[in-house]
């Protein structure tokens, strides 16, 4: 197991178990926003394909309109008609946060189709295919909101299991194996100077038990004088 460059030192052991008790907190609470971030993602692709068919479908109907457009008024009817005043679209984009991220929020601005051209020249069908356009920018802007969403939230489940890998794989690993060592360490440090104390303490009593001796046969040598 691998583990850190540190002194075996008690105050190094509690470092290292504050640290690692942090760094566990901090995996749960990246895993949990993971898991978060991995429903919301699938959540946002869902959407994504139903508003990617209904872009399809929308701008299958406005072209076919436009084709029908053509045929009834040609090509270069339908060029004339181009340089009429066209109607203002725009968009407004902001913010919404989710776990610390900003996913996009499109709030297009497209007017309510009106004839662009005159009663006289104009036709049905040009503003048929004109109405259809519309329906298939509102499903556009849908759609770029819904696609930056994925994107945005890819990029941050990526990021997250990067940052729950190196605490699951590197850094938790790293300090349980260096507080091991440590603690094996002090534990050895610990019966050695039991050890120690223990020879310690019975040479001291021997040297008390011949101190008395040495005394005892002292007294006796001069009772007998």
């Amino acid at each position: 197991m691998p583990k850190l460059n540190v002194p075996p030192t008690k105050s190094n052991l509690l470092r290292m178990k504050h640290d690692l008790a942090f760094a566990k907190d901090g995996f749960e609470m990246l895993d949990q926003k993971r898991q978060i971030l991995v429903l919301e993602l699938i959540g946002s692709v869902e959407s994504a394909k139903r508003v990617q068919e209904e872009v399809r479908e929308r701008m299958a109907e406005a072209y076919r309109a436009l084709r029908v457009a053509m045929v009834r008024k040609g090509a270069l009817g339908l060029a004339s008609d181009t340089v009429a005043p066209q109607a203002d679209h725009g968009a407004n984009v902001t913010q919404r946060s989710l776990m610390g991220i900003y996913l996009p929020t499109v709030e297009a601005q497209h007017p309510e189709f009106a004839p662009m051209v005159s009663l006289l020249s104009g036709s049905p069908a040009l503003d048929e295919a004109a109405a259809a356009f519309r329906r298939a920018l509102e499903s556009v802007d849908r759609l770029a909101e819904v696609e930056n969403t994925v994107i945005r939230l890819a990029r941050e489940v990526r990021k997250t299991q990067r940052r729950v890998n190196a605490l699951e794989k590197v850094f938790i690993p790293s300090y349980q194996g260096t507080i091991g060592f440590i603690t094996g360490v002090l534990e050895e440090r610990e019966r050695d100077e039991f050890v120690i104390m223990r020879l310690v303490k019975e040479r001291l009593e021997r040297a008390r038990s011949m101190a008395h001796k040495t005394k005892g046969e002292g007294n006796h040598d001069t009772a007998g004088i």
